[in-house]
């Protein structure tokens, strides 16, 4: 891929077999990581390491020396190639990735969320909140994380915060896609109980084709690319 193409490539690990790839981090991020306390220097080495490994398989092996910096709210962006979307999220020992040609681009994973009348508010319309109800208690806390995720992505890929997105994005409870104020966003299914959804910018042409890599700790990952999308869907 090349950001030339609008590609996206999203790539899923648990922290572990991200942890296996930190080689690729840059001396400064390893004296970085040094100085986090031992839970958080593990969480920001798999991301960084992880995130270096898509950079790697989508733009080449210079990236291994390119500057990875932040907004002063915190995005984080390519200092040598800044019109390259990345994003990076991590939940209850699962991290997910993206990279994006030519685009801005949000990530978020999140672990089953047990519903609270305040997350409920913010990630749910009324409609979907009845939708919510209506399922057996085991799937709800699964539910509201694909909610969750929508909006956190959003907020990443945009630059703000989730409280301080608009109204909750409309459609189906359990739409695996929509587009809303310039963004399409799509919920993928790599990993058993947890929700990963990637939100991009969709003006730039041609459209993004989504490619998906699972990483394991001794198996080479499995690609697997999802086709644009005209609407949202459900399931």
């Amino acid at each position: 891929m090349s950001p030339g193409r609008h590609d996206i490539l999203v790539a899923c690990a648990t922290a572990a077999a991200a942890v296996a790839h930190a080689h690729l981090l840059s001396s400064e991020e390893l004296r970085r990581a040094r100085r986090y306390a031992p839970h958080r220097a593990h969480e920001f080495t798999a991301g960084r390491a992880l995130l270096r490994w898509a950079l790697e398989r989508s733009l080449g092996r210079w990236t291994r020396t390119c500057r990875i910096g932040a907004t002063d709210r915190g995005k984080p962006v390519l200092m040598d190639l800044p019109g390259t979307g990345i994003s990076v999220s991590h939940s209850q020992g699962t991290i997910a990735v993206a990279v994006a040609g030519g685009r801005t681009v949000g990530i978020d994973v999140q672990g089953p969320v047990p519903p609270t009348p305040g997350l409920l508010r913010r990630c749910c319309s009324p409609a979907q909140q009845r939708e919510l109800a209506a399922l057996p208690a085991e799937r709800q806390a699964v539910a509201v994380a694909r909610r969750w995720a929508i909006h956190e992505a959003c907020a990443k890929a945009t630059g703000t915060t989730p409280i301080n997105l608009p109204a909750p994005h409309p459609g189906p409870l359990l739409a695996d896609s929509g587009s809303r104020r310039g963004l399409r966003w799509r919920v993928l299914h790599p990993l058993h109980g947890a929700a990963v959804c990637v939100a991009y910018d969709d003006r730039p042409q041609p459209p993004a084709t989504l490619t998906l890599a699972l990483l394991a700790p001794h198996r080479a990952p499995a690609p697997r690319t999802h086709p644009p999308e005209d609407g949202p869907t459900s399931r």
